[in-house]
């Protein structure tokens, strides 16, 4: 076996030992309060945004909070988004959720903050209200008629005499949790077995000849290159939901990119490749090309607003004399090691 490969499978089964006995209380905790959500949370919050479809930034803030509370199946995001079109959501509504359904999930949030630290995880949901506020500016300039069209296709699947929506467990209510954890444990093998894959290839990586750092300074024009390389490695890898922050551990810790590239790879997976033809398929090809389209720019814009809003809270934490404090409280994720723009060129023959 080449020593790369090796390398990678090495890394591979050590994060795997340690995520899985270190930080048991982590996965635990979040396969526990992912059950409890969905068994008894997002019927009412779907109700309470059925109830206001399109009531501006109130039916944003539901669809949000919808989001979060959703179960990390990305088919099951897309039929319940494929209802909410249908029922009369706006579509601002309906992008908020999809949004947050796919960026903010529980099981996101609990493993960033195992692997990584608090500081990303607040980070990520600055960027995602800037994602957000992108897409309502976004979305209020893409034709009225082609959303139209996409409400009605969605209508072919969805009648208004069908009341149960896709994303809600059937059966008794006490068996739901149960059904949860099965449901949870079929969506996520395979997307945490990839995370393991990438955090062993970056660490090996890290560790080699060929490693490649875009650290460099802090200035604004890196800040920018990484957003879009961490997008771009987003796009490249197909990093799953959930997956993706083990992933990013790698990426992370061997200092690839800057906190902006490290907040464009999580929002990377909303446009990654093989999820693309289910925006198709729901709001049909001519409207999600243009969705993708102000989905990206927001992505590196949410991407440098949670990098800014960081170096804005130092800075002002430096006004009231408190910048010591503030900078060791974010050292080890806001602020990793500088290094040159090439750390090392690629080694023949890696």
């Amino acid at each position: 076996m080449p020593p790369f490969i090796d390398s990678v499978l090495h890394w591979a089964s050590l994060s795997g030992r340690h995520f899985t006995i270190m930080f048991w209380w982590l996965w635990v905790a979040a396969v526990a309060a992912t059950a409890l959500s969905e068994s008894f949370l997002v019927e009412g919050r779907r109700r309470r945004l059925l109830d206001h479809p399109d009531d501006g930034w109130r039916t944003v803030w539901l669809a949000a909070l919808f989001g979060v509370l959703s179960p990390p199946s990305r088919g099951r995001i897309f039929r319940q988004a494929k209802e909410l079109l249908a029922r009369g959501v706006s579509p601002a509504g309906v992008m908020a959720y999809l949004v947050t359904a796919q960026s903010l999930l529980i099981w996101l949030l609990f493993l960033i903050v195992g692997l990584n630290g608090p500081q990303p995880v607040v980070g990520l949901v600055v960027a995602v209200v800037a994602v957000v506020t992108v897409l309502v500016y976004g979305l209020r300039r893409t034709p009225e008629r082609l959303w139209e069209q996409a409400r009605q296709s969605s209508l072919k699947e969805y009648s208004e005499a069908e009341r149960r929506p896709p994303i809600v467990l059937p059966g008794p209510v006490w068996a739901r949790p149960a059904l949860s954890v099965a449901g949870q444990a079929y969506s996520l093998w395979w997307p945490m077995l990839f995370g393991l894959l990438g955090v062993g290839f970056f660490l090996a990586l890290g560790q080699s000849p060929g490693y490649l750092s875009l650290q460099g300074t802090k200035g604004p024009l890196v800040q920018l290159g990484n957003a879009g390389a961490g997008l771009l490695l987003a796009w490249v890898t197909g990093a799953p939901l959930v997956g993706n922050a083990l992933f990013a551990a790698g990426l992370w810790k061997a200092e690839f990119v800057t906190y902006a590239g490290l907040s464009a790879f999580f929002l990377g997976t909303l446009v990654m490749p093989f999820v693309l033809p289910r925006y198709y398929t729901l709001l049909g090809v001519q409207l999600a090309k243009q969705v993708l389209g102000w989905l990206v720019a927001a992505i590196l814009i949410g991407a440098l607003v949670a990098t800014t809003w960081w170096w804005g809270l130092d800075w002002l934490a430096g006004l009231v004399g408190l910048r010591e404090w503030f900078e060791a409280f974010t050292a080890s994720t806001l602020r990793p090691n500088d290094v040159p723009w090439f750390h090392h060129w690629f080694a023949p023959g890696l």
